[in-house]
């Protein structure tokens, strides 16, 4: 609940202070600019360090990789026939393409299927969504921002993309000890990604915006919410693995609302940021129930 709470709570903020005008408009680039460069790489930092992976663990952390697949086939196709901007494709695939597995999704985890399964939730956020959004939506975000594709200009942007160094660099530490200044110090500033990701999506939310939206809204929640899980449903059916426990947390990952550091991605690279934003304050109250009618429905029988 508190989870939740504090979801409803944020965004509510950055509503507020852009309301008020506490905040100049430019607000939501110095809180994504924060989360990117900040909490994103210190939230990978935290997380990769004494993390053990079991070896059937693999698949489930790259059924992220798979969704972002599917989504790239879905929305590119249905962008070129309604003849939409590369802006508004790209802006669709980086917040429909990519589950929130971490801040909704372990704690979804915990809630029903127990925190015996939070070890592989964190594989899959990892070495998942994390990663695949140091490389793919990163080049997702640049092709899209610049409306063709530069291999060199793609290359340059993943290097110098902080959570992607985060992960390299904790991977290569993970076996070292660290002082507990250390994690109490990274920890700090991870926890700071939920609160200001959530703040600049409020910012940046107009409910005027929603008004000639609704079509790219409704398809963007509509492939994240159900028809991903689907697809991996139906890819897991046809390995037989359905019973499987870990076959079932990676559904329920999959079935998270659109993921925030995607989406952060998105209002910095300017791919539509009122359809980001609005898909956001659609979404992520809207999957706590569909969420949960896919676990109790569909996977927990």
């Amino acid at each position: 609940m508190a989870e939740i709470v504090l979801i409803v709570f944020c965004l509510v903020i950055g509503i507020v202070l852009r309301l008020t005008k506490a905040l100049p408009d430019t607000a939501t680039k110095v809180f994504g600019g924060w989360v990117i460069y900040v909490a994103l790489p210190a939230m990978a930092i935290k997380n990769v360090h004494g993390v053990t992976v079991s070896a059937d663990w693999w698949f489930a952390a790259a059924t992220p990789w798979i969704g972002v697949g599917f989504a790239i086939l879905f929305f590119v196709p249905i962008g070129k026939y309604f003849q939409w901007s590369w802006q508004r494709i790209g802006a669709l695939l980086l917040v429909a393409g990519w589950a929130n597995t971490s801040f909704v999704g372990l704690p979804m985890i915990s809630a029903l299927a127990g925190s015996q399964y939070l070890g592989v939730g964190l594989v899959i956020d990892l070495f998942g969504s994390y990663l695949a959004l140091s490389i793919l939506g990163i080049s997702i975000a640049t092709v899209a921002s610049a409306g063709a594709f530069e291999l060199p200009v793609i290359v340059g942007r993943i290097l110098t993309f902080p959570p992607f160094w985060a992960i390299i660099v904790a991977l290569a530490t993970n076996h070292l000890g660290r002082p507990i200044w250390i994690d109490d110090v990274v920890g700090t500033l991870a926890d700071t990604l939920t609160p200001m990701a959530l703040a600049a999506v409020g910012f940046a939310l107009r409910v005027e915006h929603l008004k000639g939206r609704w079509a790219p809204i409704g398809l963007a929640l509509t492939f994240s919410l159900v028809l991903a899980p689907l697809f991996l449903y139906l890819v897991y059916a046809g390995l037989g693995q359905l019973e499987n426990n870990i076959a079932r947390i990676a559904l329920l990952e999959m079935a998270m609302p659109p993921m925030l550091g995607a989406s952060l991605i998105a209002l910095q690279y300017n791919l539509e940021s009122e359809l980001v934003a609005a898909t956001i304050g659609v979404g992520v109250p809207l999957s706590l129930a569909t969420a949960s009618l896919w676990w109790f429905f569909v996977f927990a029988g």
